[in-house]
């Protein structure tokens, strides 16, 4: 059976070195692509999740292709990005489709960021080289209830967790040679030393643009500043928990996970508590009560059609937060 001419754009895809950032939300991967995407010889191609999530990897049924077509047409970071809904008789072509869409200048490596699914991205592209980025989990956790992830910082954290799983996973998918890994507390108090390492580690000769984000952006250059910062903000009843909490997982090899005391069913019963309000409080401000109660209503009954209306008016609200 012949090829179709997608299908073969993509294997041509699978040989190309595009460079993936990859980090937990939260961790600073916004300002590396910025600044990763300055080189003359890189294409960034922003938040590329919608690429990944949900994939129909093995999938050949045409209405779970079609489906993934469908969810990537609405997501936000695709159209933010100009994407079309694409096109393909299997995950392969809908990809080779997509990326086809992106345009890159020839001659340039694409830069694609991801918080999830690094495994998914390294079995698409055998020869991707992976920038992994991390944060300390504490800091990572205060940025995520900001945003309203978790409701406190205990549960907040879990962002920071799901990704470094998600990396470790995909290790045994990328050899030493393929992958460098640096920490945003790093990058930002030494920006030219830790950009000079990735970009020779990736084969791309040091450019001095990489210093500082497009101005088009609102993001300035790093500027250093105190490491640990969530000390200013967090208890050291609250850090021995999350600290506890983290090093359950086994991802004790980063930061220092030191003292460690795991709260008590009580207090477990008294953080699931205070995370329910602080949502529910976090939802009243930003959407207004009338959105909450309209959510709150249709998920009750139901109700597809206002549900969709007011995700839609949540997603206008939620472009007015966005940097």
């Amino acid at each position: 059976m012949s090829r179709s001419p997608v299908l073969e754009a993509f294997l041509d895809l699978k040989s190309i070195r595009p460079i993936v950032l990859c980090g937990s939300l939260r961790a600073g991967t916004t300002l590396t692509r910025l600044l990763i995407g300055q080189h003359s010889q890189v294409s960034g191609h922003g938040e590329s999740d919608f690429l990944f999530d949900g994939a129909p990897e093995t999938s050949t049924d045409p209405n779970i292709v079609e489906a993934f077509c469908e969810k990537v047409a609405v997501r936000r970071s695709a159209r933010f990005l100009g994407f079309r809904k694409p096109q393909g008789a299997t995950y392969e072509e809908v990809l080779a489709d997509l990326l086809h869409q992106h345009d890159a200048p020839e001659g340039t490596r694409l830069l694609f960021t991801v918080h999830r699914h690094v495994d998914r991205v390294a079995r698409m592209f055998p020869n991707a080289f992976f920038v992994h980025l991390v944060r300390d989990p504490r800091d990572v956790a205060l940025s995520a209830v900001a945003m309203g992830w978790g409701g406190v910082a205990y549960y907040g954290v879990d962002v920071w967790m799901e990704a470094e799983r998600d990396w470790r996973a995909a290790l045994p998918l990328i050899d030493q040679a393929r992958r460098i890994e640096i920490r945003y507390e790093d990058l930002i108090n030494d920006p030219h030393a830790v950009l000079s390492a990735v970009l020779e580690k990736a084969g791309l000769p040091f450019e001095e643009s990489v210093l500082t984000p497009p101005e088009s952006s609102t993001y300035s250059a790093p500027k250093p500043r105190a490491r640990e910062g969530f000390r200013r903000q967090l208890s050291d009843r609250e850090i021995a928990e999350i600290n506890a909490k983290v090093a359950s997982a086994g991802l004790t090899d980063v930061y220092d996970l030191e003292p460690q005391s795991a709260p008590s069913p009580r207090r477990l019963k008294e953080l699931w508590f205070r995370r329910k309000l602080a949502s529910m409080q976090f939802k009243l401000r930003r959407y207004g009560p009338g959105v909450v109660a309209g959510e709150a209503l249709a998920r009750t009954f139901s109700l597809q059609a206002i549900s969709k209306r007011i995700d839609e008016r949540k997603e206008v609200i939620n472009v007015r937060y966005l940097k």
